[in-house]
């Protein structure tokens, strides 16, 4: 089980350096060209395989704790369940993390490939992504209650706002022309804000063997946020002057429904 887990594990990381390496090429290449088109591809299947490796490792966690993260013999066997429950509850953690970095760059690719019809986005993957979302928010509240993890609760509004909205551009007439053109954005560059808090929170401290403490800690979890919203912002309105839409679609909408 052990060998399993760490098989997995490296796949998990070295999905998600290749999808922090292939974010940022379609982020500023032409729109639309082929290298954005091409790296995008990438990305989106760099996703892909990070949320399934994801999925994995939860997976392997909840059934067997004690068996992929070994602890001393020494321990009592009340330290070795309370060892198992902290690893289960870290699971469901990485469970919400996956939704939240996929379910947006799902919802981009999805948005680009139907363009001006909503409807053809509403299959029952795209439903059921976007209430896991939801759901899933919730979970962290609860989760953030049991574990005693504030930051938990902290996250859920992400779950909440990218199900909600993913469902919502799905289901109603687009405010604008290229209201494709900022929810696919938007979408995108929030699958990216979840990208790098993943990898500053988990995988810079596993690569690197660094632990955060005091009020260092809460820095990975918040910025990417802090770069990543205002940017997104910035950039939307930019191409809403472009495209002379800028009194049509809110930049500030499309943030709140990709953060």
């Amino acid at each position: 089980m052990l060998h399993l887990y760490k098989l997995v594990l490296s796949l998990h990381i070295a999905a998600g350096l290749t999808g922090l390496a292939a974010f940022w090429t379609p982020a500023f290449a032409r729109k639309g060209g082929p290298t954005h088109v091409k790296v995008g591809r990438v990305f989106y299947k760099a996703t892909c395989v990070v949320a399934l490796t994801g999925l994995a490792l939860a997976a392997l966690v909840l059934l067997a704790p004690l068996a992929v993260h070994p602890r001393a013999a020494t321990l009592t066997a009340a330290q070795f369940a309370a060892a198992a429950t902290q690893d289960r509850l870290s699971a469901l953690f990485l469970v919400y993390l996956v939704i939240i970095t996929f379910a947006p760059v799902y919802h981009g690719v999805r948005v680009l490939e139907t363009r001006g019809t909503p409807e053809r986005m509403r299959t029952p993957f795209h439903t059921a992504l976007g209430i896991a979302g939801i759901a899933a928010a919730g979970g962290m509240i609860v989760l953030a209650l049991v574990a005693r993890e504030p930051v938990f609760a902290a996250l859920s509004p992400i779950g909440f706002l990218s199900g909600r909205g993913n469902l919502r551009f799905a289901r109603q007439p687009y405010a604008s022309r290229m209201a494709w053109w900022y929810e696919h954005m938007g979408s995108m560059l929030g699958g990216g804000i979840a990208f790098h808090t993943a990898f500053l929170v988990i995988g810079a401290g596993r690569l690197l063997g660094t632990q955060l403490s005091g009020f260092a800690a809460v820095v990975p979890w918040i910025l990417p946020s802090l770069v990543g919203i205002p940017a997104t912002a910035i950039w939307v309105a930019y191409y809403r002057r472009r495209f002379n839409e800028a009194g049509r679609t809110s930049a500030a909408s499309v943030v709140a429904r990709s953060a």
